[in-house]
């Protein structure tokens, strides 16, 4: 019987979770602002243990969130873009808006200030001199024209986001609000994602969007030798099977044999990066493999890898993604910011200019896995409306007796009268 060859990609999901930041890229349009590089002390500023853990839930739920809503067999995203994101939006976001989002990533009851400070020092401590290696991880915020932010917020993003501020016009100019930031999209990707937005995803009332994009290039410590790739059947499911290029290697690896898996780590340049490959055993389903995915589960896997001498075949492979954010982040818990009535954001813009509010959230990612190494890169976008705030807004719910009128304008004649003090439901149209 063959050996079957289903694999889950959670090691690429992890290099992302693990390797943030470098020099960060410029995009081609001049920023009107530039970002102030952050250099946080090492000797007096400690990563949280707990905050590390928090992160990784974050990142488990929304892979078990986006896996549930995939349109596609395969899945790539990142986790850590994602919460870059989120988490510089978080600075503006007040009362049941931040608990809401605060609880999601994990951060809980830490104060906002200790959250930035772990972030930057993440960033600082992900830039590797590896020259095998590349990352680099990069922030904007798109203001229309003429919409001021908070200078708290400003600040903020700026001090320990690295994020870069330019003004575009999203009212008049929708497609050069667009092109601008798939320019500098493409710029901070190196080329791998073309496009993040279209025209339309901008409208009369769009006034910010909030960017991270994270890349990530990294050579095999030990390359697969390109004379050994040869063709295998990869095992889709359901008895189906399809001809794929597999590459192979031998040597000492860091390995696992877990419960019903077994796992491999296969170390880019310098051995600071890792792809995490998890194969469930043959007779066991990659989705039940998924359901026992756990952030305590996952850290006591790590303690059991151990240097193994073995054969590791892997396909070349390339996956590209594009997914809305919405959805799963609703069901991960954090509504209020998408709700027009209901979100506060009074910390990036005061309320006193509309309600600002999250109208689209998505991420593009994008994976290459050859002989040679990896290129990965992921780029997260949410799009800020305003809506009309009026301190005199009426709310009026017919949930008791009521007199109605039917009523020609022009003339003032009273076509009809009526009194409710009972409602017979009319026959649904």
């Amino acid at each position: 019987m063959p050996k079957r060859t289903e694999i889950i990609w959670v090691g690429l999901i992890t290099v992302f979770v693990l390797s943030g930041c470098g020099t960060s890229g410029v995009g081609t349009q001049p920023p009107t602002q530039r970002r102030q590089e952050s250099a946080p002390k090492e000797t007096t500023v400690k990563i949280d243990p707990h905050s590390v853990d928090a992160t990784l839930q974050f990142g488990f739920q929304l892979l078990h969130e986006l896996d549930k809503q995939r349109e596609q067999p395969n899945l790539f995203f990142s986790p850590l873009s994602a919460s870059l994101a989120l988490t510089m939006v978080l600075n503006g976001a007040r009362g049941a808006t931040y608990r809401q989002m605060a609880n999601t990533l994990g951060y809980g009851e830490q104060p906002i200030e200790a959250i930035n400070a772990e972030n930057a020092l993440l960033l600082h401590l992900l830039r590797s001199p590896d020259p095998k290696t590349e990352t680099l991880v990069a922030n904007a915020l798109w203001v229309q024209q003429g919409f001021s932010l908070m200078p708290s917020f400003l600040h903020a993003c700026q001090q320990y986001y690295a994020a870069e501020v330019d003004s575009v016009d999203f009212m008049q100019d929708r497609e050069g609000a667009a092109q601008r930031i798939n320019d500098w999209v493409k710029a901070n990707t190196k080329g791998l994602i073309i496009k993040l937005f279209e025209p339309d995803d901008f409208g009369d009332t769009t006034r910010l969007v909030v960017v991270n994009t994270l890349y990530f290039k990294g050579k095999w410590q030990q390359p697969f030798n390109k004379e050994a790739t040869d063709e295998q059947e990869f095992h889709l499911g359901g008895g189906k099977t399809k001809r794929v290029p597999m590459m192979h290697q031998s040597g000492k690896f860091d390995y696992l044999k877990g419960d019903g898996f077994q796992a491999v780590a296969l170390p880019y340049g310098e051995g600071e990066l890792s792809f995490v490959l998890f194969l469930p055993d043959e007779g066991r389903s990659l989705e039940e493999f998924l359901k026992g995915l756990t952030p305590a589960r996952w850290k006591e896997w790590l303690k059991g890898f151990k240097p193994t001498e073995g054969d590791v075949g892997l396909p070349r492979f390339r996956i590209e993604a594009t997914y809305p954010l919405k959805a799963p982040l609703q069901a991960m818990g954090i509504t209020d910011v998408f709700d027009p009535q209901r979100a506060d954001l009074s910390g990036i813009a005061p309320l006193t200019d509309g309600r600002l509010f999250i109208s689209k959230a998505l991420q593009k990612a994008i994976v290459e896995v050859d002989e040679e190494g990896t290129k990965a890169a992921a780029a997260t976008g949410l799009v800020f409306e305003i809506t009309a705030y009026n301190p005199n807004r009426f709310v009026l719910i017919a949930n008791r007796p009521f007199f109605f009128v039917i009523r020609h304008n022009a003339t003032g004649a009273i076509l009809f009268m009526g009194v409710v003090r009972d409602v017979v439901p009319a026959p649904a149209p």
